[in-house]
């Protein structure tokens, strides 16, 4: 359970906080030559990063019994995400890239050596325990030879698909409406790298999802330029 709160008409006024996240295909390729692998798991992630009080009042609620601000990032507010990605990043600093990376809150210590991930490890925590960022040991995977990271499964320096979502792939029902095929396609296409001649074998699919009528405009004006040149 974890503690939310509606922000979607904030949400809707908020400047959006255009900081980008690591691109995933660059955090495969930076753990290819690893074989020691910690994923930490923070305790309330959001929650551990601070408001300045001049943004308190905007996160306002009531309950039946009283009104409150929060004082921490809270959940559900659009640029929570790119607000503890720069967080995080300031953390790690010199250490992102080279034996440490984080997409949001799921940060991984990779190593090619036992001895080497023994050293990472211990300055990762310090640099943690430094800036006062909680653990959940719980949900901590120390020193691991294969693990799961963000949908890939790493073993050995080899990156494949996770188990448990290529099986949650494979027992979706067969997609009903062309909501649903385009919901399944998106999906998939995170497996994309793994699948020969994707394109082709989605191409019957792709034809349901629906386009909004800017691109459709984008499409129609390309086809005339290139129809025209």
């Amino acid at each position: 359970m974890r503690f939310c709160i509606d922000y979607r008409c904030l949400n809707v006024i908020t400047i959006k906080d255009a900081f980008s996240h690591p691109r995933i295909d660059e955090i495969f390729d930076q753990l290819s030559d690893a074989i020691y692998y910690t994923k930490f798991d923070f305790k309330s992630s959001y929650f551990q990063v601070p408001l300045v009080k001049e943004d308190c009042p905007e996160t306002a609620f009531s309950t039946r019994d009283n009104h409150y601000q929060s004082t921490v990032l809270p959940q559900d507010i659009t640029n929570g995400p790119a607000t503890f990605q720069r967080v995080i990043n300031h953390i790690l600093g010199p250490a992102r890239w080279k034996y440490a990376l984080a997409y949001i809150d799921d940060v991984i210590i990779y190593s090619k050596t036992f001895e080497e991930q023994l050293i990472h490890l211990n300055d990762i925590c310090t640099i943690l325990k430094n800036a006062r960022f909680r653990l959940n040991p719980e949900k901590c995977k120390i020193t691991q030879t294969q693990t799961d990271y963000l949908g890939q499964n790493l073993q050995n320096g080899e990156i494949r698909p996770s188990p448990n979502n290529i099986n949650g792939l494979l027992n979706t029902r067969l997609p009903q409406t062309a909501d649903e095929a385009c919901k399944f396609v998106k999906a998939v296409e995170y497996y994309r790298k793994f699948i020969a001649k994707f394109s082709q074998i989605a191409e019957s699919l792709r034809k349901f999802v629906s386009t909004t009528r800017t691109q459709q405009n984008k499409g129609q004006k390309l086809n005339y330029y290139y129809i025209n040149k």
